[in-house]
């Protein structure tokens, strides 16, 4: 009686283990969004305005003039940890309607040894999670953009058959004053995102703004400013630089556009929309990122990010090829490094 009762106790333990695992693992696994630049930047609210957009800010997607498509493999904080990611993104501009994209990323945690409260080895398993994310970004009006993304999740855990899904949606919204400032507004995980039962990501609002700092033919750089909100409380506070070489800044350059198009689009015939707008004079692009990001709520050291970008124009107007690398500093985990490679191609829409 008494050795079942601590067989039994043995089993509660493992059980609680068990639970308290995956719930971190999935805030784990949930936490280290894709995208080179902004991670690289840290603020990416009020700058999204690629391929990014779809998990950073869908609004930003209605920034967009071509089609891109964008993959990366990235050894999660550090090459010894055996926590892999794999990411492929696509988006597709539809004219006025706006621009839709999807993305998918596979995550692997390798092998990992099970343990009871006594120390009994149990084996090991593997875990993998996926994510899909569908997302629509199109402009209301002149200057106002809305977006919405819906996220599917799976978490799998093969050698003990252990799985869960879920679902969670977020909305965005993107304000451009005179091409040069945009203002940014994310919901993320509207109402937290909940798998198996369990809320494995709470409900964020970030708000964020960028402008840009100086705009020439040959050189651009823009800073921007997030803040994001848990719980009733300001959380983290991050901030970004983008200084463009060897050409103007595309931050700029896209809302330029996109305003010369709006206006100008109402009176055909009148003057080309892309007249009076600082062109690229090489086929090399170079793009220096930085940021930094802190915690509000607990005392915790500055975590700092940066990157480089090499954009080269293969066709003008049509088709470009960007390497991009991004490296995260944390202050408690092993620096993690991401190389990403992106295609923009097809016709130009507005």
């Amino acid at each position: 009686m008494i050795k079942s009762i601590k067989n039994n106790k043995n089993h509660i333990c493992f059980y609680l283990l068990l639970l308290l695992y995956c719930i971190c693992a999935s805030a784990l696994a949930l936490e280290p969004k894709s995208g080179s630049r902004p991670i690289s930047m840290a603020a990416y609210a009020a700058v999204a305005d690629d391929i990014n957009a779809i998990s950073w800010n869908p609004a930003g997607l209605s920034l967009l003039q071509t089609q891109e498509i964008s993959a990366a493999y990235t050894p999660l904080y550090g090459f010894d940890t055996d926590i892999n990611q794999s990411y492929i993104a696509y988006a597709y501009p539809i004219g006025r309607w706006g621009t839709m994209g999807l993305d998918i990323s596979y995550m692997t945690y390798g092998d990992m040894d099970w343990r009871d409260s006594q120390g009994t080895d149990l084996g090991s398993f593997s875990r993998k999670d996926y994510s899909v994310n569908a997302s629509y970004g199109m402009r209301m009006i002149d200057a106002l953009s809305l977006g919405a993304s819906v996220e599917a999740i799976s978490m799998n855990m093969g050698s003990i058959n252990e799985s869960a899904t879920g679902f969670g949606f977020d909305l965005g919204l993107m304000y451009t004053i005179a091409s040069r400032i945009s203002l940014g507004l994310y919901l993320e995980n509207i109402g937290g995102l909940e798998a198996g039962g369990m809320e494995v990501a709470h409900q964020k609002v970030k708000t964020g703004t960028a402008f840009t700092i100086l705009n020439r033919p040959g050189m651009g750089l823009i800073a921007a400013i997030d803040l994001d909100e848990q719980k009733g409380k300001l959380d983290t506070l991050y901030s970004g630089f983008e200084w463009s070489l060897f050409s103007p800044s595309s931050f700029f350059a896209k809302r330029k556009l996109q305003e010369r198009y709006n206006m100008l689009g109402r009176y055909e015939g009148i003057a080309d929309y892309r007249e009076g707008l600082p062109e690229q004079k090489g086929k090399v692009a170079i793009c220096l990122r930085g940021g930094m990001q802190k915690r509000l709520v607990v005392d915790e050291p500055i975590s700092i990010s940066g990157g480089v970008s090499i954009r080269y124009i293969m066709k003008p107007k049509s088709s470009a090829m960007k390497i991009e690398h991004a490296f995260s500093w944390h202050p408690y985990l092993a620096t993690t490094h991401r190389l990403s490679l992106s295609l923009e191609f097809g016709q130009m829409m507005f």
